[in-house]
């Protein structure tokens, strides 16, 4: 089994700290950070500590599951180990307000995008970006078909940054304009609001659900159909580094190890950690 280096991702999930008044017993400044980097208090070095240890647990797991039961892997499989964010949200209801912040933003971005005339060469820039829309992650189809499961592990960590925007921008409402020209900019509206979810993950992007984006891949913004998470990008180059075939995949917050698979081209076999 080879392994390549793969940290999960350093959320920040110290808490501010407290308040209180200069005192001359109170180490501060470079002293203090270099006594609490001494004391082990460094958040940085502590998060690596945690990065690590979940590490180990994702790969003694592997090792565990190849030596039980030998079929879990292959004839002539090469796995990785690869560790990811891990989304630990709970579903709630699409809040009404934040579905009316969404659709007014949005009203305001296509509004902006209808009144620029097309460019001359807007016909090139739209199949550029349509080109750009869904790169493979990787040039081989076996390693894009692991990335993309191994994402699904995660369960999207990532889509909790889109919030009431879904990185919806001029870029990405261009290109869907483009690919839609029968359509004019209410009719695209009222095609995104179509789409919004009566439920999704509490807290992130309003097209973030149990099942995945509720958009349509070509209707998501440029930056969701081509981001690659740094766990993701490591995992990447641990494939095609060995010319791996298969990855046992744990997904992670910033201290536990929440959820694992392996996977291979034929799907994502989860792995109990009991």
């Amino acid at each position: 089994m080879a392994t390549g280096a793969a940290d999960a991702h350093l959320p920040s999930d110290v808490a501010p700290a407290q308040f209180r008044p200069m005192s001359s017993a109170r180490p501060h400044g470079a002293r203090a950070v270099e006594q609490r980097r001494a004391l082990g208090h460094h958040p940085i070095a502590a998060q690596r500590e945690r990065n690590a240890r979940i590490r180990e647990q994702v790969e003694a797991i592997a090792q565990t599951a190849i030596t039980q039961s030998p079929s879990a892997t292959s004839e002539g499989a090469v796995d990785v180990i690869g560790v990811i964010p891990a989304n630990t949200r709970e579903t709630t209801r699409l809040p009404a307000a934040t579905r009316r912040i969404f659709l007014s933003r949005l009203a305001e971005r296509l509004r902006a995008v209808f009144s620029t005339v097309p460019t001359s060469d807007a016909a090139a820039m739209t199949a550029q970006s349509i080109a750009a829309m869904d790169p493979p992650p990787s040039d081989r189809a076996d390693a894009a078909t692991i990335l993309g499961l191994s994402c699904g592990t995660c369960r999207g960590e990532c889509c909790t940054a889109g919030g009431d925007h879904a990185f919806l921008r001029a870029d990405s409402l261009t290109r869907v304009r483009e690919q839609h020209p029968e359509a004019n900019e209410g009719a695209l509206l009222a095609s995104y609001a179509a789409y919004l979810p009566t439920r999704h993950y509490r807290g992130s992007c309003v097209y973030h659900t149990t099942a995945g984006c509720a958009l349509p891949r070509a209707m998501r913004s440029n930056i969701c159909n081509r981001y690659l998470c740094g766990g993701l990008t490591q995992l990447k180059r641990a494939l095609e580094s060995v010319e791996g075939n298969a990855a046992f995949v744990g997904a992670a917050d910033s201290v536990h190890l929440r959820r694992m698979a392996r996977i291979d081209v034929h799907g994502a076999k989860p792995i109990s950690l009991k």
